[in-house]
C-alpha cells in the first residue's frame, strides 16, 4: 500500500514538473521564417518580432505611437535641432557579460553606418558624428536637422548589440548578442529559433518565461490548428477567415491592433530588364491598372472585410495621411481608354509574390480584375526567400510587397520613394519628390511636416510607382492561459509583462 502511494505521489509530482515547464515555454507560431538576425542587415517583419524580445532599442513606442525611454532614459535636443544627447540607462549589460554604456552606443551607430550589408544606413545617415561625453551620455551629431530620428531609433536603428561579440569577425548573425530580455540559444533554419531569459537583464521581474520558442509554421490555418490543439501559446497574423473560429473559442483570446503596415503592388520603374515594358514607361498605363481593381472587392474578398482598403502608404491612424486623396472607385471604360490613348494592346503585367495565402488571393483577385481592362496578368507565385531575393534584386516587373509601417512617415515615404532611399529597389526618381521629402525631413514643425506629405501624397498617387491596396489589421491568437499580451500599431509581440496565468 505505502508503495502505491509512493508511485501515485512521484506521478503527481512528475506531472507537475512536466505542467510547470510547459508553462514556462512560450511558443509562438510564425508565418515566416526572419531573416538574418542581426538588426544592421535584417530586413524582414517577422525578424523584428524576434528582435523584439532580444535586442532592446535606445527607445520604443507606446500603443498611441508616443516616443518612450528603452535604454536611453531621457535625451535632450539643441536649439536648432543638429544635435541630441542621449541618457542612458544605468547597469545595464549585454548578454555576454559586457557593459552597454556610451560607447557601445557610439560602436552600434557607426557599424549600422559602416558596414557594407547594412540595411540602416540610409536611416542612419543623417547622423554625421557620434560623440561619447561619459558613460551614460552621448551626443548624435546631425549633418542637418532631422525629425524622425526617434522614430527611426525605434527600431533596428536603435537596436544595440555587444561590441565585443559583433567585433569578433565571426558572422554576427549565426550568434546574436544583444541587451533584451531573452538571449539566444539556437536557431534551426526554416524551423525554430529558441531563446532563454537572460537573468541580467535591467527589467528581468517583468519577464514571466523562461524560454520563446519561434516555430516557423507558414499556413495560418496550420498555425491556428496548433494553437487550439495546445501546441502553441500564440500564433501571429491569424487569417481574417478564421476570426470567428477564435472569438468563438473561450480557451483562446484575440489580440488586435489597427496597423501601419501597407500592402502595396510595386513596379519596377527603372531596375534592369525587367524595368523594360510599357507599364513601367508610361504611368498612364499605371494609372489605367489602379482603376481595374476594385480595392473594397479584395478586402471583402481576400479579408472577409477585416482589413482597410487604401491608397495611400501611411494608414488614416496616421496624423500625415492625406484626407484629400481618397481611393478613386474602379472605373473599367476609364481604364480601357488610358490603355487606348497609349496605343498598348493587352499589356501584360507580370506579378511576383510570396506563395502565402494571403497575397496569392490578392494576385488572383487583382489578376482577374485587371483582365477585364484588358491587361494580361501573369502569376509569378515564390517562396518567401526566393521572392524577397528576386524583390531585392529588382528582378520582377510588379512585386506584391508587405511593408510593416512606421511610427513616422518618414521610414516608409523616403524608403520607397526618395531617389537613394532603402527601399527604392524599383529605381524610382522624382526631384520635386526628392525635395517635398527632404523638407520635412529637416523640420520638426508638424503642420509644415503635414503640409509637405500631403505634397508627398499627390506626387506618387499620380506617379504611381507602386500602387496601395490596404493596410492590415495586426489580429494574434493566443491561449487564455497567457497574460498580458498588448499590441501596438507596429504589430510586434512585446513580452514585457507576457506571463501564464497560472
Amino acid at each position: 500500500m505505502g508503495t502505491k502511494i509512493k508511485l501515485v505521489t512521484m506521478a503527481t509530482a512528475i506531472a507537475m514538473t512536466f505542467t510547470a515547464a510547459q508553462a514556462a515555454t512560450l511558443r509562438v507560431g510564425m508565418q515566416d521564417d526572419p531573416d538574418a538576425l542581426d538588426p544592421a542587415t535584417s530586413g524582414t517583419y517577422a525578424g523584428r518580432i524576434v528582435f523584439s524580445a532580444m535586442c532592446d532599442k535606445l527607445v520604443d513606442i507606446d500603443a498611441k505611437l508616443e516616443i518612450v525611454p528603452q535604454l536611453a532614459t531621457d535625451w535632450t535636443w539643441n536649439a536648432d535641432g543638429t544635435e541630441i544627447t542621449f541618457t542612458l540607462r544605468d547597469g545595464v549589460t549585454f548578454h555576454d557579460g559586457t557593459p552597454f554604456n556610451a560607447e557601445a552606443v557610439k560602436f552600434n551607430i557607426e557599424r549600422m553606418k559602416s558596414l557594407q550589408d547594412s540595411k540602416r544606413k540610409g536611416e542612419l545617415s543623417p547622423i554625421d558624428t557620434v560623440t561619447v561625453v561619459d558613460p551614460a551620455h552621448v551626443t548624435f551629431k546631425l549633418k542637418s536637422a532631422f525629425a524622425p530620428l526617434l522614430a527611426v531609433l525605434s527600431d533596428r536603428a536603435g537596436m544595440m548589440v555587444s561590441p565585443a561579440a559583433a567585433g569578433e569577425g565571426k558572422e554576427f548573425s549565426a550568434a546574436p548578442v544583444c541587451a533584451g530580455p531573452y538571449k539566444f540559444k539556437e536557431r534551426r533554419a526554416r524551423d525554430v529559433i529558441s531563446l532563454e531569459k537572460f537573468d541580467g537583464y535591467w527589467n528581468a521581474t517583468a519577464i514571466g518565461y523562461d524560454d520563446v520558442q519561434y516555430l516557423y509554421i507558414p499556413d495560418s490555418t496550420v498555425r491556428l490548428s496548433r494553437l487550439q490543439a495546445g501546441d502553441l501559446e500564440v500564433a501571429e497574423r491569424v487569417a481574417p477567415t478564421d476570426l470567428g473560429a477564435v472569438r468563438a473559442n473561450q480557451s483562446l483570446a484575440l489580440h488586435t491592433s489597427p496597423g501601419l503596415a501597407v500592402s502595396h503592388l510595386m513596379i519596377n520603374i527603372g531596375n534592369g530588364e525587367k524595368a523594360d515594358n510599357p507599364l513601367s514607361k508610361d504611368a498612364r498605363l499605371r494609372q489605367a491598372f489602379e482603376l481595374s481593381i476594385d480595392r473594397n472587392v479584395i478586402n471583402k474578398v481576400a479579408f472577409a472585410g477585416e482589413f482597410l482598403a487604401d491608397n495611400q502608404m501611411v494608414p488614416p491612424s496616421s496624423a500625415f495621411y492625406s484626407k484629400s486623396h481618397p481611393i478613386p472607385a474602379r472605373d473599367i471604360d476609364k481604364a480601357k481608354a488610358l490603355i487606348a490613348e497609349v496605343g498598348s494592346d493587352a499589356p501584360v503585367v507580370e506579378i511576383t509574390y510570396e506563395n502565402s495565402l494571403a497575397d496569392g488571393r490578392v494576385a488572383q483577385i487583382i489578376q482577374s480584375m485587371a483582365g477585364e481592362a484588358g491587361f494580361q496578368v501573369e502569376l509569378v507565385p515564390l517562396e518567401t526567400a526566393s521572392a524577397v531575393e528576386r524583390y531585392l534584386a529588382g528582378n520582377f516587373q510588379a512585386y506584391i510587397g508587405n511593408w510593416s509601417g512606421r511610427a513616422d512617415p518618414d521610414p516608409t515615404l523616403f524608403s520607397f520613394f526618395a531617389t537613394d532611399g532603402s527601399q527604392n529597389v524599383n529605381k524610382y526618381s522624382n526631384p520635386e519628390m526628392d525635395k517635398v521629402l527632404g523638407e520635412a525631413r529637416q523640420s520638426a514643425d508638424i503642420e509644415k511636416r503635414k503640409g509637405l506629405y500631403e505634397k508627398a501624397t499627390g506626387i506618387y498617387l499620380a506617379d504611381l510607382p507602386t500602387i496601395p491596396l490596404y493596410h492590415p489589421n495586426w489580429f494574434y491568437a493566443a491561449s487564455a492561459k497567457v497574460d498580458g499580451i498588448a499590441i501596438y500599431p507596429d504589430g510586434l509581440l512585446r513580452l514585457t509583462g507576457v506571463k501564464p496565468t497560472n
